[in-house]
């Protein structure tokens, strides 16, 4: 047997499977709670759930995680700073908010001049930075180094800034032009912030399998899945982090593909924290065109062509200003989960909610420390105080406001939250799930506790409370399906979204999915793709989104872990491109040719014709592709494949021919061989 193990840590439950290559099957599945004081704990939950000796025996490991992810949609990643060489505060005003940078004063400038070419025409003052660091870079974890050209000088000012950044300060920091090699520098910048404030979750968790892999006795070579579902190794990916941002979905998008066997396909995974859709097209996930967005963030990561949005098991129920039921984006611990690690709190909600039936704050949650090192981060005084309340256990917010000596309504914890210090834990899809008796793996007495308290601030009944939790749930997937297809189908709702006519036929669709449309009136938007659910609840909310799509919906075995599953049926792979444009000539020109090639990492070439330089381009990009994959951990023999375009554009009543692209994509299967080798 070719064995492989497969690891999904996700916002709520981290699952492990026992994959035979051999075979295409799961030998064997479990699932444990995702424990974020210290991951090891809950991984090591998952892998005991499985054959130890059949563990010992594998020769890879597949991981995926939504940590990455659902830390940049909550806002709660490492805090990090960006400072930006060459560009100055006028341009972040102007264009920053279009990739994340909302706030001008939080980003630290260093003026210098660069051609745009990459030569350096004025340093920066290197004195004013050494001087400065300390105070620019004391309240924050991590520093991103982007410089406007960086990528045209092999980012020879963002090493040399980074290198006094670390020396002053001792925090960890990254370059923009190691990460990405695309001209915006916008987007380099952003994608170097989000990787400096993802690496420490990042390595946390590489660390956390490792140790688990150690403690028994696992020898497996391990790669992570990467956005665009593609894998990386151990070493590559713990420099780049922000390649992890859609490592879950990605890993749904390839574990639901391989369990269901549709050549095409929606896959939706609802998980914990976020529900996450991606399309399947000739047996493979779709990409996206350009570089990903999370949340607030334009990236150049290479990714999947999905959606991910904070809704799921652990969504917040609340309400809002009017009385009306909120779901989601915020996080929080189930209430049912909390219980069962501290049995004490579901007195304390019992005492709380019988002396308070009702309110417009959410009374019924608790706050939990996480971070056991919140003592060394920068914290206010009434922050600080907060972390001491909270070092005995949980404690409800009133709880908390008294001891703080505070009203309940002055009680300020968001900015813990962010940074992940505390955790909130209050009433959920998982705890309504719990009131129905759908799913009762925890303390349902907490849950029924919290709900009652809910319907009661809602006015309105423990039924309808629960109901309407689980139609906004089947809604959502719905909207976000719809909304996918429509854009896969139309560069138009790719570029403007739906407007708020299409907003209306679909909400028209959803309500009349029972009932069929008006006899005057007939409307659809219909899929014969089918929807693929994995995650743990997803049976309970997806086949009312399919309804409502006319599409036909398949829950797999095993769709409970299917990102695991995903996590070791992937490939490495790797593209690069290059650009051939007609060369105008001028007398200065004469040693140059007609063609002039603009390779990723390459000064401009120059070919006498276009032949010469698609072979030229070919060559170089297949050595390109090769290193970078090597250097990503790939073994074994590659495989290339080569893809010329034509990019073009429109000139009066037809097009014109502006360039030739030219891709090349290396890729490689995981291999096993080493280890059976090793016992021959």
């Amino acid at each position: 047997m070719k064995l492989a193990i497969g690891i999904d840590t996700g916002g709520t439950c981290t699952d492990a499977v026992l994959y035979d290559f051999d075979t295409g099957t799961v030998l064997c599945r479990n699932k444990a709670l995702t424990t974020y004081d210290d991951l090891t704990c809950g991984i090591l939950e998952a892998l005991d759930g499985l054959d130890p000796v059949l563990c010992r025996q594998a020769a890879v490991a597949g991981l995926s995680t939504t940590l990455a992810t659902n830390a940049c949609v909550e806002g709660k990643f490492r805090r990090p700073r960006l400072l930006l060489l060459g560009i100055d505060r006028t341009g972040i005003e102007r264009y920053g908010a279009d990739y994340g940078f909302s706030d001008p004063d939080d980003i630290r400038y260093l003026p210098c001049r660069t051609t745009i070419t990459g030569q350096i025409e004025q340093q920066p003052d290197w004195d004013f930075l050494r001087a400065h660091a300390k105070e620019w870079f004391s309240d924050v974890e991590g520093c991103a180094v982007c410089e406007v050209y960086g990528i045209r000088n092999g980012g020879v000012l963002e090493k040399q800034a980074a290198q006094i950044v670390q020396e002053e300060t001792g925090l960890p920091t990254v370059c923009a032009s190691t990460l990405f090699g695309g001209l915006s520098s916008l987007e380099r910048a952003a994608s170097a912030v989000l990787n400096a404030g993802l690496l420490p979750l990042t390595q946390d968790f590489l660390e956390a399998v490792q140790r688990a892999f150690r403690a028994r006795g696992i020898s497996a070579e391990i790669y992570i899945v990467r956005s665009d579902s593609s894998l990386m190794g151990l070493k590559y990916s713990a420099e780049h982090a922000v390649e992890t941002l859609l490592s879950g979905p990605a890993a749904s998008a390839l574990g639901g593909s391989a369990l269901a066997a549709e050549d095409a396909a929606i896959i939706v995974d609802i998980g914990g924290t976020t529900t996450d859709v991606a399309l399947i097209e000739h047996g493979a996930p779709l990409l996206s065109e350009d570089g990903i967005r999370v949340g607030q963030w334009k990236t150049l990561v290479r990714g999947l062509f999905a959606t991910s949005f904070a809704l799921g098991g652990d969504s917040a129920v609340r309400w809002d200003k009017t009385g009306m039921l909120t779901l989601g984006p915020d996080r929080v611990i189930p209430l049912c989960v909390l219980a069962s690690r501290n049995p004490e709190i579901t007195e304390i909600l019992r005492a709380q909610v019988e002396r308070v039936p009702s309110h417009t704050l959410p009374l019924h949650e608790f706050l939990t420390l996480n971070r056991a090192d919140w003592y060394t981060l920068p914290l206010t005084e009434e922050e600080i105080r907060v972390c001491r309340v909270l070092e005995n256990g949980p404690k409800s917010l009133q709880q908390v406001a008294d001891a703080l000596g505070v009203d309940k309504y002055y009680l300020r914890t968001q900015s813990l939250e962010r940074t992940g210090v505390i955790l909130r834990a209050g009433l959920t899809p998982t705890d309504i799930m719990h009131v129905r008796g759908d799913y009762t793996a925890y303390d349902r007495k907490t849950s029924l506790l919290a709900a009652r308290f809910v319907a009661q601030s809602l006015d309105t009944s423990l039924e309808e409370l629960c109901r309407e939790v689980y139609e906004h749930i089947s809604r959502e997937v719905f909207y976000a399906v719809a909304q996918m297809l429509l854009e896969h189908a139309s560069p138009h709702f790719r570029q403007k979204g739906l407007d708020s006519g299409i907003r209306e036929l679909l909400r028209m669709q959803w309500e009349t999915r029972n009932s069929g449309s008006p006899s005057l009136l007939q409307y659809a938007f219909r899929s014969t793709a089918p929807l693929v659910g994995i995650g743990g609840p997803v049976h309970l909310f997806l086949p009312e989104a399919a309804k409502a799509l006319g599409a036909p919906c398949i829950i797999p075995d095993c769709a409970a872990v299917a990102n695991a599953v995903g996590a070791v049926t992937g490939q490495m792979s790797v593209s690069a491109s290059a650009e051939i444009r007609p060369h105008g000539l001028s007398p200065e020109d004469d040693e140059q040719g007609d063609f002039e090639v603009l390779c990723e990492g390459d000064a401009p070439a120059y070919f006498a014709s276009e032949e010469e330089a698609v072979i030229w381009s070919t060559g170089r990009l297949k050595a390109l592709t090769e290193q970078r994959l090597r250097d990503q951990g790939a073994v074994g023999i590659l495989s290339f494949e080569t893809v010329t375009d034509d990019m073009t554009s429109a000139a009066g009543a037809g097009r014109i021919r502006l360039a030739i692209r030219v891709t090349v994509t290396a890729s490689t299967h995981l291999s096993t061989d080493h280890k059976e080798d090793s016992h021959v």
